[in-house]
C-alpha cells in the first residue's frame, strides 16, 4: 500500500514538472479579458512615465544624471536637423557658421525636454481609447516590447497631432523660430532658391519616436523584474 502511494505521489509530481508553463498560455487562459486589460493599460501609464522622466528633465539633478533629449545616452535621442536640411548645414559650415547651428539644435532640444507635461497627457488620453485583440498574445509573447509596439502602431499618429500644437508653443518659448528664420536668411546669401521644411512636423516625429523606444524598455522591465510590477494588475498579468 505504501509503495503504491508513493508511485501515485511521484507520477503526479511528474505530470506537475513536466506541464510547468513556461509561455505564459496557462496563465493567460485564467485571466478575464479586464484583467488583462487593466495590466496592458497599467504597463503603458508605468512605461511613459519612465520614458517622460529620463527624456523630459524637470530638475537639475537629472540633467546632472545626464538625462534629457539632448545628452541621454550617448546622444541617442538628440534630435539634429533634418535630412532635408543637409545643404543649409552644410553651407553654413562650409562659412563659418556652423555654431548657428548647433545653438539651434540645442534649443530644439530643450523644447522638447520642457514638453513632459504635454507629451504625458497625450499618451494618456491616447492610451484610454486604446482597444485590445487577442488579448493572450500580449502576455505569453516573447516580444517583450509587444505593448509599446502596439501602442505606436494605433496611435502614433494620433499623438503626434495632438503634440504639434504644444510642441510648437515650446519651440517659440526658446527662440527656435528666430533662428531658423535667422539661418535662412545667411542661407539666401549663398543659395537663394527657396527651402520649405515642416521643421515642427519633424521635431515633434522625433519626440514621439523616443518616447516609444524608451516605453518599450520599460516594458521589459514590467515583464521581466517582479520590482516593476507595481499594481495588482501588473503582479497577477506579469506575475507568473
Amino acid at each position: 500500500m505504501k509503495k503504491l502511494l508513493f508511485l501515485l505521489l511521484g507520477l503526479v509530481t511528474l505530470i506537475m514538472v513536466s506541464c510547468k508553463d513556461t509561455s505564459g498560455d496557462y496563465v493567460a487562459n485564467l485571466l478575464t479579458y479586464t484583467q488583462m486589460e487593466t495590466a496592458f493599460s497599467d504597463c503603458l501609464s508605468v512605461a511613459t512615465e519612465y520614458a517622460v522622466e529620463r527624456l523630459c528633465p524637470e530638475d537639475e539633478l537629472s540633467y546632472a544624471l545626464g538625462y534629457g533629449f539632448y545628452d541621454y545616452e550617448s546622444q541617442a535621442y538628440r534630435i539634429t536637423m533634418p535630412t532635408s536640411a543637409r545643404a543649409i548645414v552644410d553651407s553654413l559650415t562650409a562659412h563659418g557658421q556652423g555654431a548657428l547651428i548647433d545653438s539651434m539644435v540645442l534649443h530644439i532640444n530643450r523644447a522638447a525636454e520642457a514638453s513632459g507635461n504635454a507629451i504625458g497627457s497625450a499618451f494618456s488620453s491616447a492610451r484610454s481609447n486604446l482597444s485590445y485583440t487577442n488579448h493572450q498574445a500580449f502576455v505569453s509573447t516573447s516580444n517583450t516590447g509587444a505593448l509599446t509596439s502596439y501602442f505606436k502602431t494605433q496611435c502614433g499618429n494620433q499623438i503626434k497631432q495632438s503634440l504639434q500644437t504644444p510642441v510648437q508653443m515650446k519651440l517659440n518659448e526658446k527662440g527656435v523660430p528666430g533662428e531658423w528664420n535667422n539661418i535662412l536668411s545667411i542661407y539666401y546669401t549663398y543659395n537663394p532658391q527657396p527651402v520649405s521644411i515642416d521643421l515642427n512636423g519633424y521635431i515633434t516625429g522625433k519626440i514621439v519616436d523616443g518616447i516609444f523606444t524608451e516605453m518599450a524598455k520599460a516594458e521589459k522591465l514590467v515583464r521581466t523584474d517582479a520590482t516593476w510590477q507595481t499594481t495588482e494588475s501588473l503582479e497577477l498579468v506579469f506575475g507568473n
